[in-house]
């Protein structure tokens, strides 16, 4: 694997392009604000992990199934490791590992780490995989996002409950998972119905087999219905097609760094509909940790790679 085939393009949109690459960001943002909600609200109720697994793939699954066979031929002349990373990095293994942090942890700590840290692991991969050079103006960027993640650590520490610690580590790990599907995304040069049928069917094919198998167990049918089609529609509808759909665009009419750096307002807004609706308290180093990974993140991505 020669750093030529990892060769980051650089993005050349319009102004009427980057328009709706802006347009699809904060679409995004408006998304995975709901999303973060959406998952602590699932982890509070009676489903499983499980059941807002097959959710979030299985009905994406279904929908787009038509069109993942249709884009075969453009997936077999992408790379495997571009195509591991869209299945992977935005797939099962992320959403299980965020969905049980959510559990122990809070709104704040997953809305800021995942988009926050994220950029601060792209930004790594790009320089040491791609072979980007690293400006000496973004190491400021890059060290704010590297205290305020210490900070958003150390206050889950100081809360006095390891789950939350652990779940907010969880987080940093879903950060790196993230960074992987973005530059996967962006690499891949998939267009965005395409990445979103790529990320959805392999995951959704697999859990409605295990659904098949392990259906007695899940407690889909046990909540109220109004609750059911409320995280049908965020988890499968909203996040499992229109925020790939938005974010694949806004990567390819941005870049990864500037769509990342959008991804930052997340756990501002995340958080304010956090305390309104679900109540959660605000403690002052994790709020301060989360200002230091936002500002960090709008730091880096004002500056231009070479």
């Amino acid at each position: 694997m020669t750093s030529q085939a990892f060769n980051v393009q650089p993005i050349q949109a319009s102004n009427r392009e980057q328009l709706r690459g802006l347009l699809a960001a904060f679409g995004t943002v408006a998304i995975w604000s709901s999303y973060f909600l959406s998952l602590k609200l699932g982890a509070l109720s009676p489903l499983s992990t499980f059941d807002l697994s097959l959710l979030r793939f299985g009905i994406p699954a279904l929908l787009l199934i038509r069109i993942f066979w249709k884009a075969l031929p453009s997936y077999k002349q992408t790379p495997w490791v571009y195509r591991l990373g869209i299945i992977l990095g935005g797939g099962l293994p992320f959403f299980v590992v965020s969905a049980s942090a959510m559990k122990a942890s809070g709104v704040l700590f997953g809305s800021t780490l995942i988009p926050g840290v994220a950029p601060l692991f792209v930004t790594l991969l790009a320089v040491t995989l791609f072979k980007q050079p690293l400006p000496k103006k973004r190491l400021a960027g890059l060290a704010a996002i590297l205290v305020g993640t210490m900070a958003l650590l150390a206050g889950a520490w100081f809360q006095g409950s390891v789950s939350i610690f652990i779940g907010a580590s969880l987080f940093v790990v879903c950060a790196f998972s993230w960074a992987l599907f973005t530059l996967s995304v962006r690499q891949s040069q998939l267009k965005p119905l395409q990445v979103s049928a790529l990320a959805a069917v392999p995951n959704g094919m697999l859990m409605l087999a295990l659904f098949a198998v392990y259906s007695p167990t899940s407690m889909l049918f046990q909540i109220p219905t109004s609750e059911l089609i409320a995280q049908a529609f965020t988890q499968g509808i909203l996040v499992g097609i229109c925020s790939g759909l938005l974010y694949s665009l806004a990567i390819s009419k941005l870049g990864a760094e500037k769509t990342s750096a959008i991804g930052s307002l997340t756990p501002l807004v995340s958080t304010l509909l956090a305390v309104i609706i679900l109540h959660e308290a605000l403690d002052i180093i994790p709020v301060l940790g989360l200002c230091l990974v936002a500002t960090g993140v709008l730091l880096t991505s004002r500056v231009k790679t070479t």
